[in-house]
């Protein structure tokens, strides 16, 4: 099972995170024996492109389902280093499962919606490209740029 540690300090080693993740793998306080091993830990860092802000997390790699759920369960809101964090299971996500893969393509009218005031100059007549994607901002553009060039000459 793999967990995921979000939240944690930018000055966190991988040894501080299995540190912290080891004593929650104990059985309880009369057996001293773990349910499961701590394989692999490992941190990586996200950066928020909108705030250009930079979040750290934590992977922890543990061989036992059940010694994973007992840790998600005992570390979930605790503190660490003065953060307090948050301990989910991590999903590996597939390709194949991608909701934007089996999108419908979207109609000009609503892409002229979407432009609100910013070009209410410009019409276009109505085709509609097959790749068309909400999420997709850079073919709109071409889309507009292309029918734009269509409509005026230079």
């Amino acid at each position: 099972m793999i967990l995921i540690i979000k939240n944690i300090p930018s000055i966190t080693q991988e040894s501080d995170l299995g540190d912290f993740v080891a004593p929650a793998l104990k059985f309880c306080l009369l057996f001293p024996f773990r349910l499961g091993n701590i394989l692999k830990t490992d941190i990586f860092c996200l950066k928020n492109i909108k705030t250009n802000v930079l979040s750290f997390h934590g992977r922890i790699f543990i061989d036992d389902e059940k010694a994973g759920k007992l840790a998600i369960k005992r570390l979930h809101g605790k503190r660490f280093k003065n953060k307090i964090v948050e301990v989910r299971e991590y999903f590996i996500r597939s390709h194949k499962n991608d909701r934007r893969l089996t999108q419908k393509p979207v109609s000009m009218d609503l892409l002229e919606k979407r432009k609100g005031e910013r070009r209410c100059n410009i019409k276009h007549e109505g085709k509609t490209a097959a790749y068309t994607n909400v999420f997709d901002t850079e073919n709109i553009y071409q889309i507009s740029r292309r029918l734009r060039d269509d409509f005026y000459d230079y």
